[in-house]
């Protein structure tokens, strides 16, 4: 089985991987934040729920065979 996983990030901001990619479910999907100047990392959303802030580096792993990805900055 596979899960489709979607990556976003908010403004004032990029995330690596980008985009939508394919893994196997069950999989770990390790992500990067990389604030503007001037910015930080705010919060980590999956599937639309708050899951973890603060941190540029995250983990999820991958259940289903949908799973959606924003992470969002805010201000120093």
């Amino acid at each position: 089985m596979t899960c489709r996983v979607t990556i976003r990030a908010g403004e004032h901001g990029k995330i690596i991987p980008n985009g939508e990619i394919v893994v196997s479910e069950s999989s770990h999907v390790y992500l990067h934040a990389l604030p503007e100047p001037g910015y930080q990392v705010q919060m980590w959303y999956v599937n639309g729920n708050q899951f973890y802030g603060g941190t540029k580096q995250f983990r999820v792993t991958a259940e289903g065979d949908k799973l959606e990805i924003k992470v969002t900055f805010s201000k120093i």
